[in-house]
């Protein structure tokens, strides 16, 4: 077995989605979008974050005035 480094690492976490956005996760799987509900979760939370990636940096900003 291969040790991942530290920044490799992916932690288990447990999370309640509402059933219609579940559903609609389970339809891109279904038409063979993702493979399965984690791979869908995790490109959901890359997206957000690359989208509010200066998100920490206004907050910090604005806090230090």
């Amino acid at each position: 077995m291969r040790w991942k480094s530290e920044g490799d690492r992916k932690e288990h976490v447990t999370i309640w989605i509402d059933k219609k956005n579940l559903d609609y996760l389970d339809t891109l799987i279904d038409n063979g979008v993702f493979e399965n509900r984690s791979q869908a979760i995790r490109h959901a939370i890359r997206t957000f974050i690359n989208i509010d990636k200066g998100l920490i940096r206004y907050i910090e900003n604005t806090s230090s005035e």
